[in-house]
């Protein structure tokens, strides 16, 4: 199914959540540029405040789902925030088939164009008077920033399965968990868990995903430059097993390639040496296993639109981009 058909269930929520988005986007880009007749969109798949609205309506949510509009807002504004900071960090000069803030600007002005989002989101927040939502939410992404900061200055010899995993589950699965347990503060708490196994999985397999979109894929489909994690440094799962299924001189070739530019010609190696090592089916093996769990965990809610699709996505996360 398409991401229009999943999120039908949802669509005049979303709607509402996605044109909040673009009016909070619109005013950050007006302090950094002045008023614009036609600023970029912020763009996106809206996962995240689509998981949100959909976990409302698939734990039964009897006034509606109006009411939870500035929650999945709010849960949007702080990813956007999240990928304008990881922009200036990767010194990455597209987002989502447009030029980054950092591009637009330069990385003082995109600092605080981040920052400034996520007053905005905590604004949001703030005005669901809920102590308990505020402390889950930032404590996932107090999570998110402590995967990123501990994986710096780590050497990628020392990265295990385990570490890759872990790195995958802080910097984007709980914070998934997060905005699938987000309606749960206020109504049917008794299903916080499930849906939080559900977000943490989903999340996982998410970013499994994405990890071997970033070795396949060139800049145009992508909407960001490729191989962004080799020229970064990082090690995520597919690079890990590339390492393990290549011969040693191609192993040490991957190795000199992490942390500096590449070429055209070493980003079409990569994307070769990354389905020729298994790399990419041992990927995909894993992440379908986590997808799985996602569609388990969800087996105590009543069956309804909104949780078939949540399963839906389940898939989804497996085949988008490909």
């Amino acid at each position: 199914m398409t991401l229009d058909e999943l999120y039908q269930p949802i669509r005049p929520e979303l709607a509402e959540a996605e044109a909040l988005v673009a009016k909070l986007w619109n005013e950050t880009l007006s302090l950094v540029n002045g008023p614009s007749s036609s600023p970029p969109k912020p763009g996106g798949k809206l996962l995240r405040p689509a998981l949100c609205l959909l976990a409302a309506g698939a734990v039964g949510s009897n006034g509606g789902l109006q009411r939870f509009v500035d929650l999945a807002a709010a849960f949007e504004l702080l990813h956007i925030a999240a990928l304008t900071h990881d922009d200036i960090v990767d010194r990455a000069n597209l987002r989502r088939g447009t030029a980054s803030l950092n591009a637009m600007s330069n990385d003082h002005t995109a600092v605080l164009s981040g920052d400034y989002l996520v007053a905005r989101a905590a604004s949001l927040l703030v005005r669901l008077n809920s102590i308990e939502l505020l402390a889950n939410t930032f404590d996932a992404v107090r999570r998110m920033t402590e995967g990123e900061l501990r994986s710096f200055n780590k050497s990628s010899n020392l990265y295990t399965q385990e570490d890759c995993l872990k790195l995958a589950e802080q910097k984007t699965a709980t914070y998934f968990a997060a905005t699938c347990t987000g309606p749960t503060y206020f109504i049917q708490a008794d299903c916080r868990d499930t849906l939080h196994q559900y977000g943490l999985s989903l999340g996982i397999a998410f970013q499994l995903i994405d990890d071997v979109l970033d070795l396949a894929q060139d800049q145009d489909t992508l909407g960001k430059p490729s191989c962004g994690d080799i020229v970064e440094g990082k090690q995520t799962l597919p690079i890990l097993y590339m390492r393990e299924g290549l011969p040693a001189d191609e192993a040490d070739r991957l190795e000199g390639m992490l942390g500096r530019p590449l070429t055209d010609e070493e980003r079409c190696w990569t994307a070769e040496a990354l389905e020729r090592s298994g790399a990419r089916q041992r990927t995909e093996k894993l992440a379908r296993s986590y997808a799985d769990a996602a569609r388990a965990a969800l087996q105590p809610l009543p069956a309804s639109p909104f949780k078939e699709s949540m399963l839906g996505l389940a898939e989804f996360v497996l085949v988008r981009g490909f």
